[in-house]
């Protein structure tokens, strides 16, 4: 992060701020040691950023009228793809990686390459499923599929509407947070959800980008809540709506409409990892803040 800016002591920064998250720039107002400092998650975004603290000193009245591109924040247009995938490359790669494995393994009917990336190597003898317990699997070296089942997927439906959600809230959690902190937590939230998954089912035929999409959506649900700066990702209907999928992934209709059978443990336990990540993040922020002073 880039600290840009001191505010005076009596000074009240929230129209400020208000006007930065509107135009996704990611930052920070923290207390530091002679008062009240503004942090920027993005050191390109410097530029932009003093020219609305500058704006906000002379006229805060017109912060509400300015537009993305009269701040140039960024400078590239927000619809240009290719600027979006430099803002985001972490969400780039992830997606790209999942789409590369689905074709690799023929979204899982290529059975030679699949068992490459299942939590557990497997074997079909006869009519049954040979695999091997996860400490056997670690034992052997093979740590990579701890988390590479989170980029398998089993239909064009499947990966479509991962990679989809991945996009639309990944890379804008990803341009708040940074990449490294972005790539850290989905890292984390993968490889829990993976490996509870395989424990409690025993089953190692599974994957997908669901439970890493219910951990950033939980994430960054719960991210406003404990902190009011924060922009709000995840409204209230669309929160609604992926509880209410959650819960339908628990029934037969899935597979009725060509998804298959869905790992919803993954998605409960993904869910479960976003929302403790967050927390974490808040303490961790907060508690930096604090040393500040």
């Amino acid at each position: 992060m880039l600290l840009v800016y001191q505010f005076d002591e009596n000074a009240n920064p929230a129209l400020l701020s208000q006007t930065l998250w509107r135009l996704k720039i990611g930052h920070q107002i923290v207390m530091g040691k002679t008062g009240q400092e503004l942090w920027i998650t993005d050191p390109s975004h410097q530029t932009p950023t003093l020219q609305l603290v500058q704006l906000w000193q002379e006229n805060p009245s017109a912060l509400p009228k300015v537009e993305r591109n009269q701040a140039a924040a960024p400078s590239r247009r927000s619809g240009d793809l290719v600027s979006q995938l430099r803002d985001a490359p972490a969400t780039a790669i992830v997606i790209l990686a999942a789409i590369l494995i689905a074709f690799i393994t023929q979204l899982g009917s290529e059975l030679s390459t699949l068992s490459y990336f299942t939590i557990s190597p497997f074997d079909v003898v006869g009519n049954q499923l040979r695999f091997y317990p996860l400490s056997e699997v670690l034992a052997r070296g093979e740590y990579w599929r701890l988390l590479s089942p989170a980029l398998l997927h089993f239909s064009i439906m499947h990966i479509v509407f991962n990679t989809l959600w991945i996009w639309d809230v990944g890379r804008r959690l990803e341009k708040i947070v940074g990449s490294l902190v972005w790539t850290l937590g989905v890292v984390v939230i993968a490889i829990i959800s993976n490996v509870l998954q395989y424990q409690l089912t025993g089953n190692p035929l599974f994957g997908g980008l669901s439970g890493v999409v219910y951990g950033v959506i939980g994430f960054a649900w719960l991210m406003p809540v404990l902190s009011p700066r924060w922009p709000m990702l995840i409204s209230k209907p669309l929160m609604i709506f992926f509880m209410v999928w959650l819960a339908i992934g628990y029934t037969q209709f899935p597979e009725m409409i060509g998804l298959g059978r869905i790992a919803n443990t993954a998605h409960t336990i993904g869910l479960g990892a976003g929302l403790v990540l967050a927390v974490l993040y808040w303490l961790i922020t907060r508690f930096t803040a604090f040393k500040k002073i």
